[in-house]
C-alpha cells in the first residue's frame, strides 16, 4: 500500500520542540520531523550518521571545528562520532534522516 506524506501538514503533530516524530521508515533508515527552536546541548552519535533537511527557517549546526548556516531546502550531513550541536534564532522545521537504532537525543558532549 502507498503512504502519502505532507511533510508541512505533518509538522502540526510534532508537539515539542526537540522531539522529534518519526514519519516513517525506509528499510533500515528513519525519516523524522522535529521542530528546532534556540539551542540544544553538544552531543554525538557514536555509530550513526545524521543528515539534517531543513524545510522551514533557518538552523546552524555546530561541530569543533566549524559552523554551517543553513536555510530552507538546505541539508548537512553530521558524521557519526562528530560531536556537534544545532540551533536556531527562531523556529525551524527540519527533516531528520537517520538509522532507525538512532537514539534522537544523542550521547552527551563537553567540549
Amino acid at each position: 500500500m502507498l503512504k502519502k506524506v505532507n511533510l508541512l501538514e505533518s509538522a502540526d503533530s510534532v508537539r515539542k520542540p526537540w522531539v522529534p516524530l518519526q514519519l516513517l521508515q525506509v528499510g533500515d533508515v528513519a525519516l523524522r520531523l522535529a521542530w528546532i527552536e534556540g539551542e540544544y546541548r553538544w552531543h554525538l552519535h557514536p555509530n550513526e550518521d545524521e543528515f539534517f533537511l531543513v524545510l522551514k527557517g533557518k538552523i546552524v549546526i555546530e561541530t569543533r571545528d566549524e559552523s554551517l548556516s543553513l536555510g530552507e531546502l538546505e541539508g548537512a550531513l553530521v558524521p557519526k562520532g562528530t560531536p556537534h550541536r544545532s540551533k536556531s534564532e527562531g523556529r525551524a522545521l527540519v527533516l531528520l534522516v537517520e538509522p532507525v537504532t538512532t537514539n534522537t537525543y544523542g550521547v552527551p558532549y563537553e567540549e
